[in-house]
């Protein structure tokens, strides 16, 4: 049997924690399951608020997603980080030299290092992930110094930090799942890889998703992110306004998803045309404005800016786009294209699986799953290959299990528990079973008489 390296990709989210699980092949990532799980409000504005309940959902979402694949069992998983508790910090190492240097990989690992040391996170928070920037030499900005000679050198690092409060209650919530987290990542960068073309990436960009609780701006210059930053409003602001008009939380979502900005006529709404109007504009502007002081408060020259997430798909959100940011090139991302392989009867629709998800199987290097291999309960195996004859005789042979039946359906029809083998266990029962076969089979054929031949 071909053991397959199976990538898990689990994503948390405001409105569901969505998870799949992929295998990489030569034509692109192969998804094999998906699954997700509505939140509930026990995840907030992106941050765990209550441990059990998000255990309770992480373990049916893996119980759901194991039921799609046979004997397969899921031990760890790639996972996604972001929400109010993140930000980032800039911070700068100077380095100097008696006399001209010339720079190489280990001096930069060393001021790597020494940023690792120096840079202490704010109380409370852990820093996460570093991304190293342009480094200044001889008066010039440079992104390539190695093989440079210059006295000094001054590196820029942009610090990723998140409240160590929300990594341990995420933590714990999947140890009560019994899942390891293999590595997480910044989903807001993973998202800006499948988002942003080459041009946006060099140029001043940034890339706003608007989601449920919260919109992340992520600000991009000459390949790099710059600033990243999460403003705690997002689309279901605009659902809890409308609930002010006296009507159900259902109905408010339902009309903001279905009749959006600047409808027009009066279709006997609970909510008059021009109160719904009102509510979208208000609240979206408010996103917007908050999302312009970010950008410019950025020290970077950005000129476009690019939306995506859940609250992007508001229907007219063109038209508040324009009236709020009409000094910035703007598109909304709704129209990606992501490349992956599935079989038709797997529960995706559109846009079940983000980039966030996608990207995280493509990083994903790391077999996240246990391959059980079972094999028949009455399987025979002789203590010794020359068994005397009298001993094959009495026996009844037990063929090898036909390859079209399914070891997992076998164990469930004679109720035998699951067994976990190691990798070594593994290789042994599969030598055992094939010996046997062979065994067997010359067996029956020593035992036939000659008219039978």
């Amino acid at each position: 049997m071909i053991k397959n390296d199976y990538i898990v990709a689990i994503e948390i989210g405001s409105s569901k924690i969505s998870g799949s699980i992929g295998i990489h092949t030569v034509s692109g990532i192969r998804i094999l399951a998906y699954a997700s799980e509505p939140v509930n409000n026990f995840i907030s504005k992106g941050v765990v608020r209550n441990v059990d309940e998000t255990g309770n959902s992480l373990t049916s979402l893996i119980n759901r997603l194991e039921a799609q694949l046979e004997n397969v069992h899921i031990e760890k998983a790639y996972v996604t980080f972001g929400g109010m508790s993140m930000h980032s910090v800039k911070s700068t190492v100077v380095k100097e030299f008696d006399s001209y240097t010339k720079i190489t990989q280990e001096i930069i690992d060393e001021i790597a290092l020494e940023n690792e040391s120096t840079f202490k996170a704010p109380e409370g928070y852990l820093k996460i992930q570093v991304v190293p920037l342009e480094y200044k030499l001889n008066g010039d900005i440079n992104s390539m110094p190695i093989g440079i000679p210059t006295c000094s050198i001054e590196c820029r690092f942009l610090n990723i930090i998140i409240r160590e409060q929300y990594i341990k209650q995420l933590q714990e919530s999947f140890g009560m799942a019994k899942i390891e987290i293999a590595d997480s990542f910044n989903a807001a960068r993973i998202e800006a890889e499948y988002i942003l073309n080459e041009e946006e990436l060099g140029a001043g960009t940034a890339l706003v998703n608007i989601g449920a609780d919260t919109t992340t701006v992520s600000i991009y210059s000459n390949r790099l992110l710059r600033k990243i930053t999460v403003i705690p409003l997002g689309s279901a602001n605009i659902t809890k306004d409308l609930c002010s008009e006296q009507i159900t939380l259902a109905e408010a979502e339902q009309m903001k998803i279905f009749k959006g900005y600047n409808s027009s006529g009066n279709d006997n709404s609970s909510v008059p045309t021009n109160i719904l109007n009102d509510v979208i504009s208000g609240r979206m502007s408010e996103i917007l404005q908050n999302t312009k002081n970010q950008i410019e408060n950025s020290g970077e020259n950005i000129g476009r800016i690019v939306f995506t997430g859940g609250g992007s798909k508001l229907k007219n959100l063109e038209a508040i786009i324009e009236e709020n940011l009409p000094n910035y090139k703007t598109r909304i991302a709704n129209d990606i294209k992501l490349s992956f392989i599935h079989s038709e009867e797997l529960p995706i629709t559109t846009g079940s699986i983000t980039p966030t998800l996608l990207g995280l199987l493509s990083k994903g290097n790391e077999n996240c799953c246990e391959e059980e291999i079972l094999t028949p309960k009455d399987t025979v195996v002789p203590d010794s290959l020359f068994a005397d004859e009298e001993k094959f005789e009495t026996e009844t042979p037990q063929p090898v299990p036909d390859k079209k039946e399914s070891n997992y359906d076998k164990g469930k029809n004679n109720n035998s528990p699951k067994k976990k083998p190691g990798a070594y266990s593994k290789f042994k029962d599969i030598f055992s079973v094939w010996i046997d076969g062979i065994t067997e089979e010359e067996e029956s054929n020593a035992n036939r008489t000659e008219e039978e031949l």
